[in-house]
């Protein structure tokens, strides 16, 4: 049984990204190999440190960035939406931070002591490129949402990206 840490945009100003996110997250519910989700979107706002604080103040700003990273390090599968309402090209900016730091975590783990870098899945239902970065830190891409339930997210496999990138 995997950690999960559900990476994706939920900002957009009609909601769409963030019934993406629930859809997402409760498709990997239903999966027998994950243990638990970290989603975000949903871990932020039922924090009782963070649910207390002013939104968007520096406090809640910090805490909320702190709380992102314990998940991401808590982690051992990062599920990427590449999706987004309102960036064309496969990512929104929190998105391709975790990805980034997910990418940089792995590799200071492995040259410290040898560990297998934790895989990167990548769902894009509607994207046809992705930028580059995204696309060369997947480990496994799909663009079925049913994959996600299906897939053994103790063994994935490396299923590439193949598309226009930029």
């Amino acid at each position: 049984m995997v950690k999960v840490y559900l990476a994706g945009p939920f900002f957009d100003k009609f909601g769409i990204e963030a019934r993406r996110v629930a859809q997402v997250k409760a498709v990997l519910s239903c999966n027998e190999t994950v243990d638990t989700i970290f989603s975000p979107k949903d871990e932020d706002v039922t924090d009782p440190v963070i649910s207390q604080l002013t939104f968007m103040s520096a406090e809640w700003q910090q805490a909320v960035f702190e709380h992102d990273l314990e998940g991401l390090l808590a982690a051992d599968v990062l599920v990427v939406i590449a999706d987004s309402e309102t960036n064309m090209n496969g990512s929104d900016d929190g998105t391709a931070f975790e990805v980034g730091y997910w990418y940089a975590m792995n590799q200071v783990q492995q040259q410290a002591n040898g560990a297998t870098p934790k895989p990167v899945v990548l769902l894009a239902q509607s994207t046809d490129k992705l930028n580059l970065m995204l696309a060369k830190a997947t480990t496994y891409f799909t663009q079925n949402l049913l994959d996600l339930r299906r897939l053994d997210f103790n063994q994935i496999p490396q299923r590439d990206f193949v598309g226009e990138v930029n």
